[in-house]
């Protein structure tokens, strides 16, 4: 008989990939002898995300001053960073679904990853990011839980078990998740984040979340995130299964310069920016 962790291998490999596009969409923003035709020529392979693109790129969430009415347009106003991180994350969630018959409520579910995406991004503007690397942020915490996705579709009897205990116990969710499955959200997470070939700076933000990693490139991506996930679950917005609220320890604050105070600033106008970001979810 497989282990669980097997099973939960298989599962992974079963999940769908990601359109061949979007490789060639981080390829190309990542070259920097790219122009914004470059990129437009990319996304039009694919008529679907063009028009959620530049749909996206005309809500209230961009709040541009006239229509886009082009692709070329929208990478030129908006820069090639953010129009990939627009079609990644478009992508993304076109991809993920929660099945609607099991554990985690699926309004709850989103509502939470949408808040942390939004607060991840608030906190990186308040660190100073440059604005052509902020939404890169967003989708790192609209991914955060991703393994969680698989775990709810695939193993609906875990998932209740994990929530049951979950909800009883102060104990880190992962620590109840790897006692029940083997691995944990995250270390899940990593593994899809890896066959969809997602960038360091997003593997770490699905894969250290819980416990931020303090050095290194993409360590930032871990703590912002973290620090997003704790203070949206502070503010109760939505819910993703996890009822433990852990402090951050106090290196993060000092390796960010951030402080609690700092970031509930950050984040007064959080609902606002959440209605706005809602259609990504559309």
């Amino acid at each position: 008989m497989k282990s669980v962790v097997d099973r939960v291998k298989e599962s992974i490999d079963k999940m769908p990939s990601l359109s061949p596009v979007i490789h060639k969409i981080n390829e190309v923003a990542n070259n920097v002898r790219s122009s914004a035709q470059d990129l437009t020529d990319v996304i039009q392979f694919d008529p679907v995300l063009t028009a959620k693109v530049i749909r996206m790129v005309n809500s209230a969430y961009f709040g541009l001053p006239q229509e886009v009415k082009s692709l070329k347009q929208a990478v030129v106003m908006l820069g090639v960073n953010t129009i990939k991180n627009v079609a990644i994350s478009s992508a993304f969630l076109g991809r993920s679904y929660l099945k609607g018959s099991t554990v985690l409520d699926g309004e709850d579910f989103w509502k939470h990853s949408l808040g942390v995406a939004v607060a991840s991004k608030m906190i990186a503007k308040r660190l100073g990011v440059e604005d052509k690397f902020i939404e890169e942020y967003f989708i790192a915490g609209l991914i955060h839980d991703i393994g969680k996705i698989l775990i709810n579709n695939f193993f609906p009897e875990e998932m209740k078990k994990v929530l049951e205990i979950s909800s009883r116990k102060n104990a880190l969710i992962t620590d109840i998740e790897k006692n029940i499955l083997g691995l944990s959200h995250e270390e899940i997470g990593i593994a899809i984040g890896k066959k969809w070939k997602f960038e360091n700076n997003l593997l770490y933000a699905v894969g250290r979340h819980h416990l931020p990693v303090l050095t290194g490139q993409s360590a930032i991506f871990s703590m912002v995130v973290g620090i997003a996930d704790n203070f949206v679950k502070i503010l109760k917005v939505g819910f993703s299964g996890n009822y433990r609220i852990s402090p951050i320890v106090e290196e993060i604050w000092k390796v960010l310069g951030l402080n609690e105070e700092a970031v509930f600033e950050a984040l007064a106008d959080i609902n606002k920016e959440i209605e706005k970001a809602r259609l990504f979810l559309k």
